[in-house]
């Protein structure tokens, strides 16, 4: 981009900068091709330059502007374009893949940028993929990685990987593998049997998104080599690749043979000729290997077809690869800037580059130019590389660009072209006009050109002259700033006789234009006076009247009298389109108006004659030195004439000594001797007064051939190519024609036949030969002729030299061992030839009987055999026979085998053991320089006697293995590591049992020997078939029982550690419920039995057991299926929703609660509702239904009621749904319940009344009705507002204006939004001036709840004002806490108790009367606490159960149940109906302590809760194993067996593990919820203590351990046992002198003892004998020499693999070990030529320490065999103990993680574990210190090199037989905690 912009700036300096307006060029164009992420979006920018500045614009390929698109594409004001980020779902085509352009215009022009194909990318899933191509061994393979076609344009391969290691990109065709077609494949050159077990990947990088993706790993399918063969393609079709310019590529060669193929490389012509590439062409830039050619900055020129051709002795193919250069396209156009005068010719150049060749297109100022411009006056030519502009005009100036496009890519160049000297061009003129007499008129004319032309005003065709019309005629003329000219003619006052055809004409040194229009003024015809008109003969003539005034009725003309007719259709005027000297003469125009009014004039004619030139030629056989004459003769026309000639269109120069020579009609040429030089086209020019007038003729002067490069002779090499000039020059050219003599004897010579395509003719006469063979050699002879005298030839000897070479470069050879053998070696070239002989690089010594060279000629060169008598295993090799002649030399390589029987092959071992395979391991032998066929392998099972017999072998089972990969065993699996290092996988083996292998080699001449066998035991295997006889059964609520029988014993394949069962909720569809399985684990095979509680109420559960091993679970048993009893519904209903009906009824809906916590049956729903009042008497009901909805009738009218939903069941009520509340609709209100009327003056009476029981709605007002007593039917009424009630206490009125001793009647009725209600009874009184003491209060029962405040109300009338007074049960109230008496006379009781209740009565009273009224005041009171108590408790549920308590006055409305658990704070609450005297908490955890309370509830308040109950699940923590089931050590890790933890009655939710060092605080925490079987604490220290922290967790709580643990020494020794620290002391650690005199006393004793037991081991070699002690002695002393060399012998014997130690105990319920032994490496056995089984050990060193402490054993007998047992992890060993062992090398024995209850000491670990439930001081489990200890690897390779061999029983019989016997005592001691 700099260089183009460098480039532009450049340009724009040329073209004078700011300082000169000149048209838009760009200085950043958008790019060919953008893509964008849609997440990401995009911005491009444009910029241009130009005088005046240009204005920038985006448009579409048709031209059309571009518009935004909300929120996906604007167009900014700086000229950038942004395509905005944009969902997936806004994807438009026509925005997001379409091609824009940017446009930049001036005032000079306009250009438009290159095409900028736009690609949005939207994101979508993508995965790389890697293919591969079958291969042999030796061969190449192809790899492939593809992507998605619409990713690949913006990703790459950003690496290859091989096994997960980076594959680097190789340098100068080097290393193993070539990366090609840019990195998308990958050759690996020569395939090895060990690369069929590599993966191969690639990762592919998108550059938008910046997402890499690795493939997935694939493996090439590997095949082994078939011998000798041709070559053959690997990959088939055409290989196409391509590359940029200037980029590297490489060019593969893709094919197998064998003997591997000499590659010769060839580029192929376009006609299909090959052509062998040389060495040093192109610069060096190719670069060849044995298989590939590498191409360096690669050009266009590199691009096209190639050919390799592979050949060997068996034959030869040819390959052909397509390289394709791509090249950004580049355009140049020439000139950058011209200038043209106006009718000259502007001739533009367009050259371009890049690859694929493009198409041209030119556009003017940014428009195409049509498809039509080439055969007009724009023309393109030359593929569209040359635009031509003939007769420019102005329309033509501008910028001009050439658009070059392909498939891929497109630019543009850009050239201005600017006007010189133009011919005028109008711009403006004036219009036809029609004017009064007087008027002024102007007529304006502009027009443009250079120079600037000149005007001129013509009226009817005559110059107007301004002078004679006088001062009201005015022409004006200037120029603009745009160098345009513009005139005005001025008419002041115009005249009738003003009007007519008034021209303007704009002329200048180029031409002339001219416009014509009439002025029309009103007024009569009249016919100006002209001068005589002129016309030229031939042409076309318009005459015009010269006539005015308007308007005109008609124009005539006449001649001689008579009408004229021609073409009069223009107005007034005549016209003929080619004129006749006859029609010369005198016409007469007659001009009539519309009144009659005539006019007429005549007008002259006349005609002149141009000149007519004859035609002529040259002579057509002029040739060089002759002479020529031609004449140019005029045969009409007006005199005088005069003749010019041209020569190619200039004058004739004078060099050419041409003699013109001429009179008055002719003119003559004159050559006195031609040559070739005066051949061209000569123009004869006549010109006269009328036209000038021209006629061309061609002159061709013919010349004889001659030379201008003449033939040599040539010498090349074969192989060659050669190129023979030959190039002659001629008139007319002549023709080249190459021949080659038929013989060296003959004298003849025949035409060239291009034969194979490798002669090539060139235009210029070269013959091309592409590859000279010898038979290419001879004379040549070059002939050129054109028939112009005699023909030109020249004879050449072309010599072709042939060096010395090899059809094949190497071929290969076998032979028999003790046979002969024969080497040949052809050669091909000239004579004479010298061989030489040598083997593996080293010069053959020739003075042996064995070897004999003899040689001889050939036809084509010689023939070297060397004889070999009788080969031997050194004469295998390389041998070279080396050929040398004068022109060069060449080497054959012949690789010999001297074949033979194989070796045995050698270090069988066994790499990995599983349960029905294994793998085995070993190295190939001399393979005899045949190539192996296979091997023979060999297995079978272990004697039951334990002695290796020859006779096994006979039953053996034989398997054939081909390393070929051809019909391949099914039992064997066969790899290739390395060179010569083998694996195989042996399958079709039984789980846990004893095996013997070996193996044979094979080879086309014999079989090896076998191998000494190897022992090896499978590994345990997952059962394969489930238990028996499942069978579950419902206990109580929510739990299941499941009980089962174990699966055949035949299918255990190993120790059955127990079942795994699991139960899954079944939905009522019958689809399992998502996460809904709970798995539990019961450990022990003879277990069968287990609850499974904690499960959901009348649920069906599917119920599967599986029984598992030390490796892993069997299959699952067949589903059974159980429903657990019915409960109570888990759930409320839902969506409860209620609306009332009326006044006294509502619709009640609902839905059942959810599917899954209906816990049983739903028998129906109870909808429990109750009115929201202040009566403690109201009370909810309940009702019962079956349905989903009910009504509910008899209401209260005008309440609010509390609606809940329960479903029940047969077990009980579920829980309640929440309360929706709903109010019933109004109603009219009943009658007021009393009323009083009271004198309450002379002309009033005060009327009190109580509110309506049953107000039905929102009272509005109250109507007092009142009349005179006895007057029916006419009263008059009050309406008393409710806001006006003063109190609501007091509901009174006082009624006026009445009469004084009237009776009167009065009554009260209610109002509500329904209407008005009844009235009261009607009561009588009347006014009065006395009024006795009256009480308008009414008395009657107050309920309150206890503990709250009430009013009772007094009010007195009375007239003397009467005096109140109140009593308490007849008592007066006097001042109290719980009283006060309101100056209204209102008593306030302020707490309303057991002693602020009774009857209240208030008196009032005046000397006229008394009056009384009497409250009696109840205090309601909060339930009692109910009595909880305990029925029953399970591992997840407690039953409750209480009595009803005292409903304190007010009936009962539920009960509220708080429950948690002991150590939580928050309560869980359950509300339950009043009937309820039950529960049952659920869901429990078990194992816990519960806390619960309940209270009763009523509807004055909450009572107070019962004392808290404590109820705890059923269920403990876990128990902790014994120690020595517990933990396993090696020597750098502990492994934890978390299956020996029994679970207490509660499931394990997991396990904590912390350990520390013996002598450290500080712990490392491993796990808080380890939940496997098992756990490692690895990368411990060798030889040190760990103190170990394990917690086992359930819902009971956690149970925690402590212990002590050592790992062992790097040999699998022991290590001391800590030393314990004094409590007394407080950590001093200085040692008293007692201790140190306690320990040398120890000391002494433990020498004694150790020479005791050497003594014992020395008496004890011929027969057993043991000492019998507390603790049994092991000491580990060196063992004897004569144990040392025994041991040395039996290092030869045979192997036994293992992946884990022997388990003796066989108690424990996990595979301990096994785990450990991924990092200890195998233990091997040795059988002895005596068959006497023997095994070898991975015991500690002598030195070590031994265990510190010992059990105490049985008597001698029992350790003879008891120990032997067949281990469950994939081991075999044989132990026989014998009483010397005891003593002696006992200590040296196989170091068990388990050994039996009778002899633990030797694999005990130094284990101390405290209990966390018992006293401190106390040990683990029984309180006797226990041990277990792991076997430990003493080195890489499972040896330490301190290894011991024992003496091995000779019957393992016994062994089986203790085994069985420990099992079936273990399943009758098995015990399991569910």
């Amino acid at each position: 981009m700099c260089s183009w912009v460098v480039s532009a700036l450049l340009i724009l300096f040329a073209m004078g900068g700011e300082g000169q307006e000149h048209g838009p060029v760009f200085l950043m164009e958008p790019p060919s091709r953008l893509v964008f992420a849609n997440s990401t979006g995009a911005q491009v920018s444009c910029a241009a330059h130009g005088f005046p500045p240009p204005q920038l614009a985006w448009q579409m390929p048709d031209g059309a502007p571009l518009d935004d698109v909300p929120g996906l594409r604007q167009v900014l004001d700086n000229g950038t374009l942004v395509l905005l980020p944009f969902p997936a779902t806004r994807y438009r085509q026509d925005v997001h893949a379409a091609v824009y352009r940017c446009r930049a215009h001036n005032a000079h022009g306009a250009v438009v940028s290159r095409d900028m194909r736009a690609r949005a990318v939207v994101w979508q899933e993508w995965q790389a993929r890697v293919t591969a191509t079958p291969a042999e061994v030796g061969g190449p393979a192809l790899l492939t990685c593809t992507a998605s076609a619409s990713l690949r344009e913006h990703a790459s391969v950003a690496a290859w990987y091989r096994d997960d290691i980076v594959l680097p990109a190789s340098e100068h065709l080097s290393g193993s593998t070539l990366l090609v077609d840019e990195g998308w494949k990958l050759v690996v050159r020569s395939v090895r049997a060990e690369d069929a077990r590599a993966q191969f990947s690639c990762s592919v990088l998108d550059s938008l998104t910046g997402e890499r993706r690795r493939s997935a790993p694939v493996s090439i399918d590997v095949a082994p080599s078939t011998g000798a063969a041709a070559p053959r393609a690997v990959y088939h079709g055409q290989w196409e690749t391509s590359v940029r310019r200037g980029g590297d590529v490489v060019l593969p060669c893709l094919v197998h043979a064998n003997p591997p193929a000499t590659i010769t490389w060839y580029r192929e012509s376009a006609g299909g000729v090959l052509r062998e590439l040389r060495d040093g062409e192109a610069g060096g830039r190719y670069t060849r290997s044995h298989d590939a050619l590498g191409v360096r900055r690669a050009d266009i020129q590199d691009g096209g077809r190639w050919a390799c051709r592979a050949a060997n002795a068996h034959g030869h193919i040819t390959l052909r690869l397509q390289l394709n250069v791509r090249a950004h396209l580049t355009t140049h156009v020439q000139p950058h800037t011209q200038v043209v005068n106006s009718g000259g010719t502007a001739t533009i150049n367009c050259s371009w580059s890049g690859w694929p060749s493009p198409r041209l297109e030119w556009l003017h100022n940014g428009v195409p130019l049509g498809a039509g411009v080439s055969g007009g006056r724009v023309r393109i030519t030359g593929h569209g590389e040359q635009l031509v502009i003939s007769a420019v005009h102005r329309a033509d100036k501008g910028v001009y660009q050439c658009m070059a496009r392909n498939e891929r890519d497109s630019s543009q160049a850009s050239a201005e072209l600017r006007l010189g000297d133009t011919a005028p061009e109008l711009q403006y003129t004036f219009i036809e006009q029609v004017l009064r007499p007087g008027q002024v008129v102007t007529l304006k004319c502009s027009a443009a050109g250079s120079p600037p032309p000149h005007f001129t005003w013509m009226l009817d065709g005559q110059t107007l002259n301004t002078m004679a019309k006088g001062h009201r005629y005015s022409v004006e003329q200037f120029a603009t700033k745009t160098n345009d000219v513009v005139s005005y003619l001025n008419i002041s006052a115009v005249r009738s006789d003003d009007g007519g055809l008034y021209t303007c004409k704009a002329a200048n040194s180029l031409g002339e234009v001219s416009h014509t229009s009439r002025l029309n003024i009103y007024g009569p015809p009249y016919v100006r006076s002209v001068g005589p008109i002129r016309a030229v003969a031939g042409r076309e003539l318009v005459m015009y009247c010269p006539y005015s005034g308007y308007p005109i009725s008609s124009v005539k003309w006449e001649r001689d009298g008579s009408p004229v007719e021609w073409d009069s259709n223009m107005e007034g005027a005549l016209r003929v389109s080619r004129v006749e000297p006859s029609q010369a003469g005198a016409y007469m125009c007659t001009v009539t108006g519309p009144h009659g009014e005539i006019a007429r004039r005549e007008l002259q004619l006349v005609v002149s004659n141009p000149p007519e030139i004859e035609p002529f030629s040259f002579s057509a056989n002029l040739q060089e030195g002759k002479r020529a004459q031609v004449s140019c003769s005029v045969t009409s026309g007006d005199m005088p004439v005069h003749f010019t000639w041209l020569k190619d269109n200039v004058p004739i120069p004078s060099s050419l000594q041409v003699e013109e020579r001429g009179a008055d009609f002719f003119s003559n040429l004159v050559f006195k001797e031609v040559f070739a030089r005066h051949s061209g086209l000569y123009t004869c020019v006549a010109s006269n007064s009328a036209a000038k007038v021209n006629y061309t003729a061609e002159l061709v002067v013919k010349v004889s051939p001659k030379w201008l490069t003449e033939p040599k002779d040539e010498a090349i090499l074969a192989g060659e190519p050669v190129a023979l000039h030959c190039q002659t020059t001629g008139s007319p050219s002549p023709q080249v024609t190459w021949m080659k003599q038929r013989g060296p004897a003959s004298s003849d010579f025949v035409p060239l036949v291009n034969l194979g395509g490798r002669f090539q003719f060139y235009s210029n006469g070269t013959l091309w030969i592409e590859s000279a063979l010898p038979y290419d050699e001879g004379q040549y002879m070059c002939k050129a002729e054109n028939g112009v005298g005699s023909p030109l030839s020249k004879t050449i000897k072309v010599d072709v030299n042939e060096p010395a070479r090899f059809e094949l470069t190497s071929t290969n050879m076998t032979a028999r061992r003790d046979s002969p053998a024969t080497l040949l070696c052809d050669v091909r070239g000239d004579n004479p030839i010298r061989v030489q002989w040598s083997h593996n690089m080293n010069h053959l010594d020739l003075n042996t009987y064995r070897l004999s060279v003899s040689e001889a000629k050939t036809d084509s060169g010689l023939r070297s055999q060397l004889y070999i008598s009788r080969a031997d295993r050194p004469d295998s090799g390389v041998y070279k026979c080396q050929a040398v002649n004068a022109y060069g030399h060449s080497d054959h390589y012949i690789y010999l085998s001297v074949q033979e029987k194989p070796d045995t092959p050698h270090s069988l071992s066994v790499t990995e053991i599983l349960s029905r395979a294994v793998r085995l391991s070993w190295s190939q032998g001399f393979d005899g320089n045949s190539p192996l066929m296979g091997y023979t392998i060999q297995h079978c099972t272990l004697s039951a006697v334990g002695a290796v017999r020859v006779d096994q072998w006979h039953a053996a089972v034989t398997i054939n293995v081909s390393v070929h990969g051809a019909a391949q065993q099914p039992q064997v699996a066969l790899t290739k590591k390395g060179d010569i290092h083998y694996e195989a996988l042996l399958s079709g083996l039984k789980p846990h049992t004893a095996y013997m292998i070996r193996l044979a080699a094979v080879n086309q001449i014999d079989r090896s020997a076998y191998t000494e066998p190897v022992v090896v035991k499978t590994q345990e295997e997952a059962p394969s078939e489930p238990p028996t006889n499942v069978h579950v059964t419902p206990g109580g609520p929510g739990e299941l029982h499941a009980a089962w029988r174990p699966p055949p014993r035949e299918a255990w394949h190993g120790e059955l550690l127990g079942y795994t069962v699991s139960c899954t909720e079944i939905s009522p569809g019958g689809t399992p419920v998502r996460n809904s399985t709970r798995t539990l684990t019961v450990n022990g095979w003879s277990a069968t039995e287990l609850s499974l509680s904690a499960l959901r109420k009348f649920t069906r559960y599917e119920v599967r057991v599986r029984a598992f091993n030390g490796v892993a679970a069997g299959p699952p048993s067949a589903p059974v299926a159980a429903t657990t009893l019915e409960g109570v519904p888990e759930s409320h209903p839902t969506r409860v929703t209620c609306s009332p009906l009326s006044s006294s009824s509502m619709k009640v809906v609902w839905t059942p609660p959810p599917l899954g916590q209906h816990g049983g049956l739903i028998q129906g729903y109870k909808v429990i509702y109750s009115p929201l009042t202040s009566d403690h008497a109201d009370v909810g009901e309940i009702k019962r239904v079956t349905t989903t909805d009910t009504y509910l009738h008899t209401l209260r009218k005008y309440t609010n009621y509390s609606v809940q939903v329960l479903a029940f069941t047969n077990a009980g009520d579920g829980k309640r749904s929440p309360p929706v509340y709903c109010m019933t609709e109004e109603d009219v209100p009943s009658a007021p319940q009393k009323i009083k009327a009271l004198a309450y003056s002379s002309d009033s009476v005060l009327v009190s009344w109580l509110p309506p029981l049953h107000p039905n709605g929102i009272i509005s007002h109250y109507t007092v009705y009142y009349r005179e007593a006895g007057r029916l039917g006419k009263h008059q009424s009050y309406t008393v507002t409710v806001d006006k009630m003063k109190s609501e206490l007091e509901l009174m009125f006082p009624v006026r204006n009445l009469q004084e001793s009237q009776l009167y009647e009065f009554w009260v009725s209610a109002t509500t939004g329904s209407g008005e209600g009844e009235s009261t009874l009607v009561v009588g009184q009347g006014p009065n001036a006395r009024i006795p003491a009256r009480i308008a209060s009414f008395g009657g029962v107050v309920v309150v709840g206890a503990g709250r405040a009430a009013l009772l109300a007094c009010s007195c009338v009375g007239l003397p004002a009467p005096r109140s007074r109140w009593t308490h049960r007849q008592a007066p109230v006097t001042h109290h806490a719980f009283y006060q008496v309101t100056p209204r006379g209102h008593l306030h009781i302020r707490e309303v108790n057991e002693q602020s209740s009774g009857n209240f009565t208030c008196t009032a009273s005046n000397t006229l009367g008394e009056d009384a009224i009497t409250y009696s005041v109840i205090a309601v009171l909060a339930p009692a606490a109910p009595a909880l108590t305990l029925q029953y408790t399970t591992a997840s549920s407690a039953r409750l159960h209480w009595l009803p308590p005292a409903d304190g006055g007010s009936p009962l409305l539920g009960y509220i149940l708080q429950y948690k658990q002991a150590a939580d704070t928050d309560w869980h609450t359950v509300e339950l109906s009043p009937e309820v005297t039950s529960y049952t908490m659920d869901m429990l955890k078990c194992g816990s302590t519960y806390n619960a309370r309940i209270q009763a509830r009523n509807k004055v308040s909450i009572g107070p809760p019962c004392e808290v109950l404590t109820a705890t699940t059923r269920g403990g923590r876990p128990k902790p194993p014994k120690p020595e089931d517990h933990v396993y050590m090696n020597s750098t890790a502990i492994k934890i067996n978390f299956y020996a933890w029994r679970d207490g009655g509660c499931p394990i939710l997991g396990f904590r593990v912390s350990y520390r060092r013996a002598d450290t605080e500080h712990w490392i925490k491993v796990g808080d919820s380890l939940s496997s079987a098992s756990h490692v604490i690895g990368d411990l220290t060798p030889g040190t203590w760990y103190e170990l922290a394990i917690e086992g967790v359930n819902d009971a709580g956690t149970e925690r351990v402590t212990l002590l643990a050592d790992t062992h020494t790097l040999a699998g020794g022991r290590i001391p046992p800590t030393k314990p620290m004094s409590p007394l002391s407080g950590g001093d650690r200085r040692t008293s002198l007692r201790t140190v005199v306690l320990s040398c006393i120890a000391s002494a004793v433990v020498i004694v003892v150790t020479v005791a037991a050497i003594i014992c081991v020395v008496q004890g070699k011929r027969k057993f004998f043991c000492i019998s002690s507390d603790h049994y002695m092991r000491d580990d002393r060196k063992l004897s020499e004569s144990n040392e060399a025994e041991r040395e012998k039996l290092r030869e014997g045979q192997k036994l693999y293992s992946s884990s130690s022997i388990n003796g105990n066989e108690k424990s319920n996990d595979d301990s070990s096994a785990e450990l032994y991924e990092i200890s490496p195998y233990a091997t056995f040795g059988v002895s030529a005596a068959h006497s089984l023997q095994f070898r050990t991975l015991a500690r060193r002598d030195d070590d320490a031994a265990p510190p402490h010992r059990r105490r054993h049985r008597t001698c007998e029992h350790y003879r065999y008891d120990e032997s047992s067949l281990s469950k992890c994939s081991t075999v060993e044989a132990r026989h103990r014998m009483r010397a062992a005891c003593a002696g090398a006992g200590a040296q024995g196989w170091r068990d993680t388990h050994t039996d209850s009778g002899d633990d000491s030797d694999s005990a670990a130094n284990t101390t574990t405290k209990g966390s439930g018992g006293s401190p001081g106390s040990v683990y489990g029984s309180g006797r210190r226990s041990a277990a200890r792991t076997t430990s690897s003493g080195g890489p390779n499972g040896s330490d090199g301190h290894s011991v061999y024992a003496p091995a029983p000779a019957d393992i019989s016994s062994l089986i037989d203790k085994y069985q016997q420990r099992k079936e005592q273990e399943r009758r001691e098995c015990t399991i905690h569910v």
